[in-house]
């Protein structure tokens, strides 16, 4: 049993990185361009590496293979932004592991091989879903969605779950869940969407960002539902690797995809429904 004194100082812990880390956060993402896309592809090395020690206990030679790319992936952005570059970095990167394959084959293991690219592709590639929303044309806007979504779902699924949870996700990847705190981070994180839609229209310029107010609910209904199921692949992945944390890179919070398993399945899910409506409506 956990003692007051260790709860209060885990407590103290993640309060102290909170006030610490999030002005950072915010200045990150009002600055965005180079500073961003420098801060989530060190980010997205950091997560890569707890992901493949979390698989494999240390790093495995293959490994390289996806820091290097993560690497080349996030400079493709830097150089030609979003485009058929990304699918050329992501080709190559599939064709080189298979290489490995073929080459290094009576020295490696499949699992080693898939760990290796769903890493890749779970990590970095979500990741850098975070830059693309905010490199848009709107994308100063778009990227607090992601936030919204993500940790408004998140603290309203805690606190309607603790007023009012009673039936348990039994046999999910986070038992300790209930279908009402679920419901509660759904509807409250669609409900300040709306608010932030409003806040937005209210004091920029409507001719603009109008078609805000009506794609900041959705993306935030949607972004929960994924916010969720983010969540709970990141409770999955560490109940079938045994482990409690995937790191300790932030004191009282874990490691960087304990802090960011929601955010990397919002960012995608922001970046296309925002790519769709300008698709078909502008």
């Amino acid at each position: 049993m956990m003692k007051k004194g260790s709860k209060g100082s885990a407590f103290l812990k993640r309060a102290l990185t909170t006030v610490v880390g999030l002005p950072v956060v915010i200045f990150l993402v009002l600055q965005g361009g180079t500073p961003l896309l420098i801060i989530c592809g060190l980010l997205a090395l950091v997560g890569l590496r707890e992901f493949y020690i979390a698989f494999s206990g240390h790093d495995r030679a293959l490994h390289i293979i996806g820091y290097v790319f993560t690497g080349l992936y996030f400079g493709a952005i830097y150089f030609f932004g979003a485009g058929y570059w990304l699918l050329i970095a992501l080709t190559l990167f599939i064709i080189t592991v298979q290489s490995s394959l073929v080459i290094f084959y009576k020295n490696l293991s499949f699992k080693e091989v898939v760990s290796t690219v769903y890493g890749f592709l779970y990590v970095p590639f979500l990741f850098s879903f975070i830059v693309l929303v905010r490199e848009h044309y709107l994308g100063a806007f778009y990227i607090w969605l992601i936030l919204i979504a993500a940790f408004g779902c998140d603290t309203f699924a805690y606190l309607t779950g603790s007023a009012f949870g009673k039936r348990k996700l039994k046999g999910s990847p986070s038992p300790s869940k209930s279908y009402e705190g679920l419901i509660g981070g759904i509807i409250g994180a669609t409900v300040l969407g709306l608010l932030y839609g409003l806040l937005v229209t209210h004091f920029f310029d409507t001719d603009v960002i109008s078609h805000i107010i009506i794609i900041a609910p959705i993306v935030c209904f949607f972004g929960a539902i994924f916010s969720i199921i983010g969540d709970m692949a990141a409770s999955a992945v560490k109940r079938f690797c045994d482990i409690k944390d995937f790191g300790d890179v932030f004191p009282g919070h874990g490691g960087v995809l304990d802090r960011v398993d929601s955010v990397i399945i919002v960012a995608p899910v922001v970046y296309a429904i925002v790519n769709i409506v300008y698709r078909l409506f502008f």
